[in-house]
């Protein structure tokens, strides 16, 4: 038997459906290591110039050692290498969904990105979520949300 709903107005649309929007899209982006790697990377500059993509992609190849993603990682591919599989995957796939969502600036022109103010917003929140993560004791056991790699 269904329950019997008096009030109509709780058959409307939650006030908080643009923040769960908000919140998915979020989560969406920081669903793939390698867009959160390029976030902690370029979170982490302390120039706000923009940056060449094969800098990025450096960062990332050295993130992709520490997350030991398997044996390519360790080996690299025979035809390409891992550093150009990631620089591809990051031209085309990464870098473009998040410009797309507003976070970064890409200019394939010239090949490189920046942060841009909504991107330091997603940044930050990474960061606290990294630093709750690290911080917890009662972790369940997964390891780094995104794998430590100096910003040298």
């Amino acid at each position: 038997m269904l329950p019997v709903i008096s009030d109509p107005e709780s058959l409307s649309t939650p006030a908080g459906a643009a923040d769960a929007a908000a919140t998915d899209a979020a989560f969406e982006l920081l669903a793939d290591w390698r867009r959160r790697a390029v976030l902690q990377y370029l979170d982490g500059l302390e120039e706000t110039d923009p940056v060449p993509l094969s800098d990025v992609a450096d960062h990332v190849v050295l993130a992709a050692d520490e997350q030991g993603t398997g044996a390519l990682a360790a080996t690299g591919d025979a035809l390409l290498g891992t550093r150009k599989r990631i620089h591809i995957s990051l031209r085309h796939t990464h870098v473009p969904k998040l410009a797309d969502a507003g976070v970064l600036e890409f200019d394939p022109e010239t090949n490189t990105v920046a942060l841009c103010e909504a991107g330091d917003e997603l940044a930050a929140q990474l960061r606290d979520e990294t630093s709750e993560r690290n911080g917890d004791s009662d972790t369940d056991g997964d390891g780094p949300l995104v794998p430590e790699v100096s910003a040298d």
